[in-house]
């Protein structure tokens, strides 16, 4: 395990950083502010199948528990739509926790061109467009802290880094 500073607070711009600079086989994407402990061992167990490039914790599938407050809960369905609406996204859920082959991801992460809240977003959705083999599992979430910026705060940016997603992804590609 390595520590890797980033000289302003973007969390997809860390998260990309820490991504081309990993060099383990397998990496794993973790969450300050969210816990699933077992996870990781699930993810894993997902990567011992080669077919498997990517593991996603789904907050929003069946069988997960989300703990966070109802309007939290609501913002993850809401923009699950919108990244399906816009963008055709397959799956349920895109912001979290994940696992992945590093040799199959890094190229992903390199094209990604949003960072802040959409990073991961652009990544799942780039991932699912290559081909690549994107599990979901279900995961538990216990909200360790309140998240730094509200809610309220945070949808005028994640609306603009949306129309820029559906930019970067549908008309450059």
């Amino acid at each position: 395990m390595r520590c890797l500073h980033c000289d302003e607070p973007n969390y997809g711009k860390a998260l990309k950083a820490g991504i081309l600079e990993a060099r383990g086989d397998l990496v794993i994407c973790d969450e300050i502010d969210l816990c699933d402990t077992d996870f990781h061992q699930r993810a894993m167990a997902e990567l011992s199948d080669p077919k498997v490039d990517v593991v996603v914790g789904s907050k929003a599938m069946p069988g997960a528990i989300d703990a966070r407050p109802y309007y939290r809960r609501l913002g993850t369905l809401v923009i699950n739509g919108m990244l399906r609406a816009a963008l055709g996204f397959n799956g349920t859920d895109t912001h979290g926790l994940k696992a992945f082959r590093r040799t199959s991801v890094r190229p992903i992460a390199r094209a990604c061109q949003i960072d802040r809240d959409l990073f991961t977003s652009e990544l799942v959705i780039r991932a699912e467009r290559a081909d690549l083999c994107v599990v979901e599992i279900p995961i538990r979430v216990l909200e360790k802290r309140p998240p730094s910026v509200g809610l309220v705060r945070r949808v005028p940016h994640v609306l603009k880094n949306l129309a820029k997603l559906f930019i970067a992804v549908r008309i450059k590609g």
